[in-house]
């Protein structure tokens, strides 16, 4: 008996410490060679944290502990961040529990030791992520068993793509977007099933208080309010359909006080609403509803304006493909491998299946019961039927949970079609209907299973299952299935060769989820690495406090923390104007145009654009005329724009104040290898048609690794290779004094192609040798760099030759002097005016 109370404790441990052991994986960088791990750790030997949000959230919860606020400072009684969007900064309008439970976190910590904020922001979100699988075991182990619970527990805690956004060094909100959504549906689901009034108003109390701090967490919370009460209009109508309930009532009154579902439900919107509007105001939860309908249109954003939307660059609002490469395997680039693969998604359909089943089987019997039969032993003529008690009750039960299951799959499945963030809410239901779907199987195999035959052919699939997921041959999958015949068959007892059996699958089921988790954190590299960091330390240090840093987006937060300096954009501010204009400034050939740019946003920021608009009423003659005038002295770009635009003079005027402004503030331009990568969508952004609405996509194809020369007779060769499936690579040829350069692709059939640069520039030990055109005609220009008997190779495309990027980070400032190198670091240059 004691063991019966104790066993589910155990569970949940080891459900715990499962999920954190995968999550705490990711603190080994295993995604890092091992002689370069210690180029992505801090001093204290501490991996950096693995993208740039976490930086953000280090920053205000930084300022909530030193200053009790969010912001850096208050402006007109509202937290403001003067380090984002400089100038003139934004409002602090983020959901604050990250800050509250990090700074609990920190004080508890540092009551028994010492702990600096970073350690415990590193790890904060592994812990909060992995206490998902506690309320996922207890509500799908009360809709099914403790098989049931397990394998939702595994399947929803370890779901790829949750995982990818909690592991250890990665400190975001998502950590909140499993646990206390699922602690709202459990706590609502108990309060409907408890047995006194009491405990229903404890668990609808813990409901409201989990869904209140969800509030705080994500704008997105009223979207389980919403499903709680289509829950609950669906659950009747299927109720009136199926002719569930019979009984009658005397008044609305006593047939509303038992409808568990629907006095609950209005007693949560009573109470919630409250308190919601005491602690947030009423106005907040307007905004909350509206939120909601915003969310789900994030493939639809309206532009208020010409400039293109930066979103079409984040990977999670993408709309998901439902299934790519193997099916059976987690991934992150699907919705089939997002919540873990084929099985478990196959086995969350089922789920809704067996409760279908239950509520059939259900079907009230009926026992016959004599009524003044002759003798014993002999049936009576007459015969009166009545049903086994609470047949009707379970039946409703059962009901409840086909009704919820089935509104919160179909609810999250059209999120995901708006956007891959919305696949983790999927993996919830899903993973819960999987593990009704297991516990109610390995019953039926424990009850049903007896011919050896049969437990062979089980106990063999369920092998083969189990090994799958792993980088074994097929011969090694057909090993494990007979030695799980061996093993299954081998076991005399029947009571424990069923057991066996029960844990055999739900092993299988469960094998995917679990073996891809562990794939993802031990692969993961760090955000950033020395080379940057030292770089934003240079800085903090030897520049002036308004220096403003400047630089594409994607590293904006970690600017602000390492630096601690203002930034002109990041991850909360990238869909702006200046996604545009520092495109531009990076993908233009022209120098000052560049450095008119950059002197712009980093003195008045949106405004000369902005008060252009107010003139032109034109968004694309607006950045017209800027772009034609930027670039030039302030007496030049006034005449342009009296004399071309039709400005008149105070107008003018007004615009070169902020377009050419008296007093520049002091920036630094961060040019880092990553952008080579990002160059796509920089490109794209920064050579947008106003008038076409679309920008072309340029990229740079950088070696893989450098490569050392081969020599044969008086001929040197170097070949490297761009391409990761190897089929396009630079040849390079030096005979005598004379080097050239060849951009190969390879065909099917092993031929090769060899295609002529449209311009070739060579550098050797830091010696411009070659910089010349070679084929007009040719699409992609090519850049070499030798150095200390290796050489690197760039294949680019030709719009991105003369780019300001390419002549400030490849060819470090040559042949341009509006710029000056500042410092310098593997990998990063920092540039500033000259």
């Amino acid at each position: 008996m004691k063991l019966e109370k104790i066993k589910p404790l155990v569970i949940i441990a080891v459900l715990f410490i499962l999920a954190f052991a995968i999550r705490a994986e990711a603190y080994n960088i295993g995604g890092v060679p091992k002689d370069s791990k210690q180029f992505y750790k801090d001093q204290s030997g501490l991996p950096y944290f693995s993208e740039m949000d976490s930086y953000y959230n280090y920053r205000l919860t930084m300022n909530y502990l030193h200053k009790g606020i969010l912001g850096d400072t208050k402006v007109n009684g509202e937290d403001w961040d003067l380090h984002s969007y400089y100038p003139p900064g934004r409002s602090v309008d983020y959901p604050p529990l990250i800050a509250y439970v990090t700074s609990f976190a920190y004080h508890l910590a540092n009551m028994f030791g010492d702990y600096p904020l970073t350690v415990v922001a590193y790890w904060i979100g592994a812990i909060i992520g992995s206490l998902c699988v506690i309320p996922a075991y207890l509500l799908t182990r009360k809709m099914s068993n403790d098989y049931g619970g397990i394998v939702a527990a595994i399947i929803i805690g370890l779901t790829p793509v949750y995982v990818s956004h909690t592991y250890a060094g990665f400190f975001d909100t998502d950590m909140f977007n499993m646990i206390l959504p699922l602690l709202f549906i459990w706590f609502f689901v108990e309060s409907i099933s408890a047995d006194t009034f009491k405990r229903r108003l404890a668990f609808l109390s813990a409901a409201i208080i989990s869904i209140l701090l969800f509030s705080m967490a994500w704008v997105g919370y009223i979207f389980y309010v919403v499903l709680v009460g289509v829950f609950i209009i669906v659950y009747f109508l299927l109720k009136h359909l199926m002719g569930v309930e019979r009984e009658s009532y005397k008044s609305r009154l006593e047939w509303l006080v038992n409808q568990r579902e629907l006095s609950m439900f209005l007693l949560l919107i009573i109470i919630g609403v409250s308190l919601f509007g005491i602690l947030k105001g009423f106005p907040a939860l307007i905004d909350s509803i509206s939120g909601l309908f915003s969310a789900v249109q994030l493939q639809a954003t309206a532009q208020s304006t010409a400039y293109p939307n930066v979103y079409v660059s984040v990977s999670e609002l993408q709309v998901p493909a439902f299934m790519t490469g193997n099916p059976f395997l987690p991934n992150q680039t699907s919705v089939l491998g997002g919540v873990g693969g084929l099985l478990p998604f196959f086995c969350g359909l089922l789920g809704v299946g067996v409760l279908i089943w239950r509520i059939r089987s259900l079907e009230a019997p009926r026992v016959e019961v004599k009524n003044g039969g002759k003798r014993a032993g002999k049936k009576s003529k007459f015969i009166k039927y009545q049903r086994i008690p609470n047949i009707e009750k379970k039946k409703g039960e059962y009901l409840s949970y086909l009704s919820l299951i089935c509104v919160w799959l179909l609810l999250t499945g059209y999120a995901v079609t708006k956007g891959f963030r919305f696949v983790s809410l999927f993996a919830m239901p899903l993973g819960i209907s999987a593990g009704i779907f297991t516990g109610y199987f390995v019953e039926y195999l424990r009850d049903n299973l007896k011919s050896t035959t049969s437990i062979a052919i089980v106990a063999f699939i369920a092998g083969i299952l189990l090994i799958y997921p792993f980088q074994v041959s097929v011969i090694t999958k057909i090993l494990v299935g007979i030695i799980a015949i061996v093993i299954i068959l081998s076991i005399r007892n029947e009571k424990f060769r069923a057991t066996s059996m029960m844990i055999l699958v739900t092993l299988a089921i469960v094998s995917a989820p679990v073996s891809g988790a562990h794939a993802l954190t031990s692969s993961v590299v760090p955000g950033t690495d020395d080379g940057m960091w030292n770089s934003l330390t240079w800085i903090k240090n030897n520049t002036s406090k308004d220096t403003v840093v400047m630089s594409w987006w994607d590293f904006g937060h970690l600017f602000a923390v390492a630096a601690d300096r203002p930034v002109t954009f990041d991850g909360g501010s990238q869909n702006t104007p200046r996604a545009y204009w520092i495109g531009k400034a990076l993908l233009t050939d022209n120098e000052s145009l560049s450095l008119g740019i950059l002197t712009m946003l980093s003195t008045s920021g949106d405004m000369a654009y902005n008060t252009l608009d107010n003139y032109t009423h034109n968004s694309s003659l607006s950045v017209k005329i800027l772009t034609e005038t930027l670039g030039l002295p302030r007496d030049d770009a006034k005449k342009i724009m009296i004399d071309k635009y039709k400005l008149t003079a105070a107008q003018a005027d007004n615009v070169l104040k902020y377009s050419h402004p008296d007093k520049k503030k002091p920036f630094v331009l961060i040019l880092s290898s990553d952008m080579l990568g990002k160059a796509a969508w920089w490109s794209y952004f920064g050579s947008w048609n106003f008038d076409k609405k679309e920008g072309e996509h340029y990229a740079y194809y950088t070696s893989l690794a450098a490569s050392k020369p081969e020599v044969s007779g008086n001929v040197t060769k170097i070949m490297t290779v761009n391409d990761p499936s190897g089929m396009v690579g630079v040849l390079i040829e030096k005979k005598a004094n004379d080097t050239n350069a060849t951009i190969v692709v390879m065909g099917a059939n092993g031929t090769s192609e060899k295609i002529k640069p449209h311009k070739l520039i060579l550098v050797e030990g830091n010696q411009l040798v070659k910089n010349e055109i070679v084929d007009k005609n040719s699409p992609f220009g090519l850049f070499v760099l030798g150095s200390e008997g290796s050489y690197m190779t760039f294949i680019m495309d030709k719009k991105l030759e003369d780019s300001m990027f390419t002549k400030l980070f490849l060819l470090g400032g040559f042949n341009q002097t509006s710029f000056k190198l500042l410092h310098q670091e593997p990998g990063v240059l920092v540039w500033t005016r000259a």
